[in-house]
């Protein structure tokens, strides 16, 4: 894989978290484009993780995102559908965890798999993510 089609995310938390508090979060990425999708512990701020990344260029998506996915099997489909982004999530495979220490406890499903859809450029251009590889998660804390 060379550099131009090499991409990462960081996980920077920021703020004040509420006691409990439960997000979705995503990543694909292919040749020249990838894609960031989040949401939940966003909802109602004015601020959102998403974006998409095209041939060396950022373009921000400023709308909250619906999820739709199975909690009952992690494995089938996720929807993940706004504005401007239209996008399918196909899982191979999942990774579990949970901790429940009275008080404090967590619960997060992890799954990797293929991106397919599209979304919207600033210029209003479709952009294909067929074929993108990445994740997608459903994370549910207290702290």
């Amino acid at each position: 894989m060379s550099e131009e089609d090499s991409f990462a995310v960081l996980d920077h938390g920021r703020g004040k978290w509420p006691y409990s508090v439960t997000w979705n979060w995503a990543a694909g990425s292919g040749p020249g484009r990838a894609i960031q999708l989040g949401g939940k512990w966003t909802d109602g701020t004015g601020v959102t993780e998403n974006a998409l990344f095209v041939d060396g260029r950022l373009h921000k998506i400023g709308d909250e995102l619906e999820w739709a996915y199975d909690r009952a099997d992690w494995l089938r489909p996720w929807r993940i559908t706004g504005p401007r982004v239209e996008a399918e999530f196909h899982p191979f495979h999942e990774k579990a965890a949970r901790t429940e220490l009275g008080v404090v406890g967590n619960e997060t499903h992890q799954c990797f798999g293929h991106f397919s859809g599209r979304a919207q450029a600033d210029d209003g251009a479709w952009i294909g993510l067929d074929g993108l590889t990445g994740w997608a998660e459903e994370a549910r804390n207290r702290w």
